[in-house]
């Protein structure tokens, strides 16, 4: 036995909680990127929520592809006008961590007409690489696109 031998050690544990203290990182850094975008359409700040769009950007809504950071800016303006048919308008956000890599939005619509409330949920789903999102996905959630074609003909007469 030689003298100042040491056992083997295994590192492999090191490195997994390196990896995933890393992945935890980048998934906070991605969520805070997303959240500056919910933030901004919140407050309909359309210029702070282009900020964090990559020039390629692409944003999937329902059977609509759009391209570019302009294209997509203005869907959100657009929606952000329509509601001003509305009598009140309240907005809000949650963001969490999806799944494969995916941050989700969650945003809610407070809506007010007539003195009838509906408050209208749908989520986004974000991808993000080097400090811009890439891609976005709107997803309606189970009967609220219905609910809120609804709403609008009560308030409206329109569907």
């Amino acid at each position: 036995m030689h003298g100042n031998t040491m056992p083997h050690e295994d590192y492999s544990n090191l490195l997994q909680i390196d990896d995933l203290m890393y992945t935890q990182i980048m998934i906070n850094e991605h969520i805070e990127i997303v959240q500056q975008f919910a933030a901004a359409l919140d407050t309909e700040d359309y210029a702070a929520a282009k900020s964090v769009l990559s020039p390629t950007c692409v944003y999937i809504f329902r059977e609509q592809t759009y391209k570019g950071p302009e294209a997509i800016m203005a869907t959100y303006s657009g929606n952000g006008e329509a509601a001003k048919a509305f009598d009140e308008i309240r907005y809000g956000s949650y963001v969490r961590d999806g799944e494969d890599g995916w941050i989700v939005i969650e945003f809610w619509d407070e809506l007010v007409h007539r003195g009838e409330t509906l408050r209208h949920v749908c989520e986004q789903w974000a991808k993000v690489s080097d400090g811009v999102i890439l891609q976005i996905e709107h997803r309606d959630l189970e009967g609220e696109r219905e609910r809120l074609e609804a709403f609008k003909n009560r308030c409206f007469g329109e569907e």
